[in-house]
């Protein structure tokens, strides 16, 4: 089933309400398309399931034969499945499936966090969603095709430079820093999940 915008927007209200909407939606939009059988195989072949019995028997197929795969509206992959306690047949349901996504982003923040603030902890956490490292996701697009998508969206009016890019840099010296190291924003409990504004706004995208 392909879910609109509107239901996803709901479904992470009620499933994902750990992390705000403006922050959960843009990604399940670039992972999935709103697709909930969707399934991705690393390295693998592209292959297109009926049902949640026929994806999880493909995602075990494949995970058999040494692939991860990513699975569901937030293509968690399948390496997280046992460690977060669930089965390939429940990751494919939609509400589970953005819990589980909640739960990768709250871990990836807080490592995010410890070198990055604002925003740029925002394109770090989605770096290591999809790549497991703080900055490979900023050098493969798809940092900023979350942002891009959230920018479709209307959630931001302009997706923010990407850490180390080159208009980052432009960006820093002609205005106010993007990237200020973490050690040296004072007052800010993890926990908060407060992250800034954008745009002068009172937008936040992590709650």
């Amino acid at each position: 089933m392909i879910h609109a915008i509107a239901a996803i927007t709901m479904l992470a209200q009620q499933c994902a309400p750990e992390i705000a909407t403006e922050a959960v939606v843009p990604l399940v939009v670039t992972e999935s398309g709103g697709d909930d059988l969707a399934i991705n195989i690393n390295k693998g072949p592209r292959v297109r399931a009926a049902s949640i019995a026929g994806g999880a028997a493909l995602v075990r197929r494949y995970m058999a034969a040494g692939y991860t795969v990513d699975v569901g509206l937030a293509q968690v992959n399948s390496a997280n499945l046992a460690r977060l306690g669930v089965t390939v047949e429940q990751a494919f349901d939609p509400c589970t499936n953005l819990r589980l996504a909640s739960s990768v982003l709250r871990a990836g923040y807080g490592l995010a966090i410890q070198h990055y603030t604002g925003l740029d902890a925002i394109s770090a956490t989605y770096s290591l969603y999809n790549t497991g490292t703080l900055t490979r996701g900023f050098h493969n697009g798809y940092v900023g095709r979350v942002w891009s998508a959230a920018s479709g969206m209307g959630t931001i009016q302009t997706p923010p430079p990407i850490p180390g890019s080159a208009s980052a840099s432009a960006s820093a010296s002609a205005s106010a820093p993007t990237a200020t190291p973490a050690s040296a924003k004072q007052g800010i409990a993890e926990a908060s999940w407060v992250v800034g504004q954008i745009d002068s706004s009172a937008v936040q995208v992590f709650k």
